[in-house]
């Protein structure tokens, strides 16, 4: 989680603006820079931000600007919000809240540079829209500090909410920033908190930056694709399972040590964060596909001594579970079988007297034989036992 540092302005030769802090005014969108820091950015993937076309690139994978533009061309560039800007006397000023908007407006005022992001925009504007491209209102701050209350609340709880990743990154790298002058519930406060979010947020940062620095994890080598999902781990940090897998004391979040986990658990940590998440360098798939019910039976799966070992023999976790409550998953499949064949049943008369179908039905009956006549043989078997007793 490296920092970048911002670039300098693409076009130069005009009049430096004249903006005081705590200021607001407008100014010409060649004195605003992208800030390479945005968490919006922090996607899991790592984007390379260079220059104007490779950061404007990653804003129209992660950012729908297409929805944006389009807006603009049809109702001109609405000043309802300025854009919260730092940066010196006369410029150039980094945009610390409106990056979205900047990409989209720098965008529409330069096709060569839309063409050059794969991004389509008219060759020419209609004039009143041009116009409104021309100065755009910002608020400029002294320190990037003085602004993370407004971004927090309005990207975290707020109406434009980014995702987890995002929204963790942020808080985590102000309460690191600040602490301890600013403690977590001050942050959850700020932004508008009341379920301990930022809790589970900066808890999840902090174990994953442990990961990333002691145990060699890498989020870009999962095998999902999209974006990071970190939803599993900070909800996954909230159960007792991964917490006794761990060695985390319920409670651990509320003031978080720099490597949260001891270093007699940290392989645990590596271990746990594969089954999650997968790896594509050792070719192992992640366990958790969905959410619900994954990371609960994961969980299960990790304090049971024989669901760990077929975990780490490379069984699926379906697999793994078994070992915890094989009679409950076969209770719960033979559920859904019956009720596949019930909708077989209403079905019938469609059959068409294809052959292929016919085997099919043939094998369904041999295995249906099958099942029934083990659970015969057991259920007789217990019967026995219960007489004896």
């Amino acid at each position: 989680m490296t920092t970048r540092k911002a670039r300098t302005p693409v076009r130069a030769g005009l009049g430096a603006p004249d903006i005081g802090i705590e200021q607001t005014k407008k100014i010409s969108p060649d004195f605003l820079i992208f800030d390479v820091n945005n968490p919006r950015l922090m996607t899991g993937d790592e984007y390379s931000t260079n220059s104007d076309v490779e950061i404007i690139s990653a804003y129209r994978e992660i950012a729908a600007l297409d929805e944006l533009i389009a807006s603009i061309q049809t109702n001109k560039y609405i000043d309802l919000e300025p854009l919260i800007v730092l940066g010196p006397d006369g410029g150039p000023f980094t945009v610390l809240e409106g990056n979205r908007r900047l990409a989209a407006i720098k965008l529409l005022r330069d096709p060569a540079l839309a063409a050059k992001c794969k991004v389509t925009v008219p060759k020419q504007l209609k004039p009143d829209v041009a116009e409104s491209l021309e100065s755009i209102m910002v608020y400029r701050v002294e320190r990037a500090t003085d602004a993370e209350a407004f971004i927090g609340f309005k990207h975290i709880n707020g109406p434009h909410r980014w995702d987890a990743y995002a929204k963790a990154q942020f808080v985590y790298q102000w309460y690191k920033r600040e602490r301890p002058n600013l403690t977590i519930d001050q942050i959850a406060f700020q932004t508008g908190d009341t379920h301990n979010t930022i809790r589970d947020y900066i808890g999840a940062m902090f174990v994953l930056e442990q990961a990333e620095n002691r145990v060699g994890f890498e989020i870009s080598d999962r095998t999902s694709r999209g974006r990071f999902a970190f939803s599993h781990l900070y909800t996954a940090l909230g159960r007792k399972e991964y917490l006794e897998f761990l060695g985390l004391e319920t409670g651990w979040n509320k003031s978080p040590a720099e490597n949260p986990v001891k270093k007699s658990k940290e392989k645990q940590l590596g271990e746990m964060l594969g089954y999650i998440y997968g790896s594509k360098a050792e070719n192992r798939k992640a366990l958790v596909e969905s959410q619900n019910p994954d990371l609960r039976n994961l969980g299960m799966c990790l304090v049971n001594e024989s669901a760990l070992e077929k975990m780490r023999g490379g069984s699926t976790l379906t697999v793994a579970l078994a070992e915890v409550d094989g009679a409950g998953q076969f209770n719960a499949a033979l559920i859904v079988a019956e009720a596949k064949m019930a909708a077989v049943l209403e079905l019938i008369a469609k059959y068409d007297g294809s052959q292929p179908m016919l085997k099919t039905g043939f094998e369904l009956m041999r295995k249906a034989t099958l099942v029934h006549d083990y659970m015969v043989s057991v259920s007789e078997k217990n019967k026995k036992k219960k007489t004896r007793a």
